[in-house]
């Protein structure tokens, strides 16, 4: 069971992201003594503040912790607790530009982009989901929890496997590759939309057998160094044109398992909402939003089989603060 903290809410949500993200969450409005009890009562705390702001309100991570030495405490900001950027604000694009994956993303003669979302924004979300639970599974093994250092730049660093390797390593950093890495990694246009092939050496002799060109037998093509050259590569990505515009999604999906090829497709919310996968095994939940006359169909658990409550409705900002109370045992 989730309580969100709304009383001072430092990243404002969109309605859609409101529902995806808070729904099932108790949502309320407690400043003081009564969120400091809570906080106490809790498994695990997730804060976003600016480093030392949670001390100034009395929530001093080293403080609740020598009250509640089994507690787990996640601190995510910027640029981490400490260090010359620690006091720092950002965006979802400073910090995916500090990060440096907008190093990779654009064209190499032009200027570089933001991929859209709120990537680096949700990178630091998911490296403090897994951190904080493999924090909590080592409290239940050892009844001690830990404070968690989360920076949205080292979670969005971490994402870098084509700049990190070579700056490490002291080779030249790799430039922007543009919507091709090569011929066979990328994405063009089918019947439908998208799709894309995302090849491995090993499995270049399977999606050869599958685009069935008689001129691929040739060396140029053949030999991995050879296809790599510049004319070789872009005579290739024009019989990748010319493939993926005969055939369909479905059709990508089909003949990826027959031939072995690691084929994709970009799929619509539509494409998602109508998939016998994801219909099959319960993903999408129903959630009562304020205001709407019927129900949105949300991602719902990520992990089938695990104990799970479903989330079912989507709070007013504030609304469950009698409950919450009520619920942890704290004076109203």
């Amino acid at each position: 069971q989730v309580v969100r903290c709304e009383a001072d809410v430092r990243i404002p949500l969109t309605a859609d992201e409101e529902i995806y993200l808070l729904a099932g969450k108790q949502r309320v409005d407690v400043t003081g003594t009564q969120l400091r009890a809570l906080a106490l009562a809790a498994d695990i705390i997730v804060e976003d503040r600016t480093p030392g702001d949670v001390a100034a309100i009395g929530l001093d991570p080293l403080q609740l912790r020598h009250e509640r030495p089994e507690l787990v405490v996640v601190s995510l900001s910027p640029f981490g607790q400490d260090g010359p950027y620690a006091s720092y604000q950002s965006t979802n694009a400073v910090s995916f530009a500090m990060g440096g994956i907008m190093a990779l993303t654009g064209d190499s003669d032009d200027t570089p982009l933001l991929s859209g979302g709120s990537q680096a924004f949700y990178l630091g979300g998911y490296n403090g989901f897994a951190a904080s639970l493999a924090a909590y599974f080592g409290r239940l093994v050892h009844g001690e929890g830990d404070w968690l250092d989360i920076s949205l730049q080292e979670a969005a660093a971490s994402m870098v496997e084509l700049y990190v390797p070579g700056t490490a390593y002291g080779r030249p950093v790799q430039l922007r590759m543009g919507n091709h890495v090569r011929a066979i990694w990328g994405v063009y246009p089918c019947i439908d939309g998208w799709g894309g092939a995302f090849c491995l050496e090993r499995q270049v002799p399977g999606l050869f057998a599958c685009l069935g060109d008689p001129e691929l037998e040739e060396p140029r093509f053949r030999d991995a160094t050879e296809r790599l050259q510049r004319t070789n590569d872009e005579a290739m990505t024009a019989k990748m044109y010319e493939f993926f515009a005969g055939v369909s999604k479905a059709d990508l999906l089909e003949l990826g398992p027959r031939y072995r090829v690691p084929f994709g497709v970009v799929l619509t919310p539509k494409d998602l909402l109508e998939s016998e996968g994801l219909l099959e095994r319960g993903f999408f939940d129903e959630v009562e939003v304020p205001g709407s006359a019927v129900p949105v169909a949300i991602p719902g658990r990520p992990f089938p089989g695990f104990g799970w409550t479903r989330s079912t409705r989507l709070s007013e900002p504030g609304a469950d603060t009698a409950a919450a109370l009520a619920a942890w045992g704290v004076s109203a």
